[in-house]
């Protein structure tokens, strides 16, 4: 037949129905239904798989020691995660090097949904700012899933320590440069950044003491081994509420819930200085669009409901996430760019 005739086939289709083809040769039409046929059998795929997840426990692996504030997040969620949803998932604690371990750990990670990384500034954006050589491409081995919550730093010290104000600090760090010490969560975290940058602002100097996380940092600061930290709310918070340590200001744009008579900064005198972090999930690259689009949806559900919020958000100072899961993967850029200027501003103070 030419290719100007009219061909009628009659093709076995879900409706069964008779199509009608003109201006094709045969060989076309089965190229057609071939190319077809293909699209057919693979459209499903994802779906299916995002359907079929999981079909055994899923992993969260965190990057700080058990006990700290990253656990007093992720762990209540992985319970409710359970419980909501009929699927174990199991939080893995791997800390040390600033979160580069676990976050080694989860880039290597076979992409299968099965293994999540409970990520952070200090991982994903602090991590790639002040080390030169690192196990893992923040920007290029992970998929964002969603955040699950922002927090406001607090500064705190010793009750035994002669100071109970911002001035105070200034005064007995400036009479007698480097006697007094300072706990961070390790090189290049956070926490140090913070209070270079605040040493920085009152030209001041302390001692850095790094830590591998913030349990073995508060116990220090609590036993006065070290007189000064600044650390998110939830980790010495109830050393705070048991006066074993002293609670000087908050270093956000709000007073914390769960201090709510500890000033902020800014009502100190120094509305330029805040230090905020976060905390949100992360996959390893190339896993599953499907997989983490249930996932993401699964946990900011839980994350913005209003009994994760004042059992666990506001019960240990956290603040709810603003970042939504269609944006975090923007906001993890911004982020990585904005703590590698802020590296660049600060120098030696962090580099040495």
């Amino acid at each position: 037949m030419s290719q100007t005739g009219r061909f009628t086939e009659c093709i076995s289709a879900q409706d069964l129905r008779c199509n009608i083809v003109s201006g094709l040769t045969k060989a076309r039409i089965i190229f057609v239904l071939i190319l077809s046929s293909l699209g057919y059998l693979l459209a499903p795929t994802a779906p299916v798989l995002a359907d079929t997840w999981p079909i055994k426990p899923i992993k969260i692996v965190v990057p700080f020691p058990a006990g700290g504030p990253a656990d007093s997040l992720v762990r209540p969620l992985a319970e409710v995660l359970n419980k909501k949803h009929g699927y174990t998932v199991i939080v893995e604690n791997k800390p040390g090097a600033n979160a580069a371990i676990a976050s080694q750990f989860v880039a290597k990670s076979a992409p299968d949904g099965y293994t999540f990384l409970l990520g952070s500034d200090a991982g994903l954006s602090l991590a790639p700012a002040t080390q030169k050589t690192l196990p893992y491409d923040a920007a290029k081995d992970f998929e964002a899933v969603t955040m699950v919550a922002q927090f406001s730093q607090v500064l705190t010290v010793n009750p035994n320590f002669p100071v109970k104000t911002i001035q105070d600090l200034q005064a007995v760090a400036s009479k007698a440069p480097n006697s007094v010490s300072y706990a961070s969560i390790g090189f290049g975290s956070q926490s140090h950044i913070a209070l270079e940058t605040l040493s920085k602002a009152l030209n001041i100097k302390m001692i850095h003491v790094p830590y591998t996380g913030a349990p073995p940092a508060t116990t220090d600061l609590v036993a006065g081994n070290v007189q000064v930290m600044i650390s998110t709310v939830a980790g010495p918070l109830p050393f705070i509420k048991s006066g074993k340590v002293r609670a000087i200001g908050i270093a956000g744009p709000e007073r914390s819930k769960s201090l709510p008579n500890v000033p902020t900064f800014a009502e100190l005198g120094m509305p330029q200085f805040e230090s905020r972090g976060w905390f949100g999930i992360v996959a390893p690259a190339r896993t599953s669009p499907d997989i983490i689009r249930v996932f993401s949806r699964q946990v900011w559900e839980i994350t913005q409901s209003e009994e994760y919020t004042s059992k666990v958000i506001d019960f240990f100072g956290f603040d709810v996430a603003k970042v939504s899961p269609q944006n975090f993967k923007e906001f993890l850029i911004k982020d990585r760019t904005k703590w590698k200027e802020l590296v660049v501003q600060m120098g030696d103070a962090i580099n040495n």
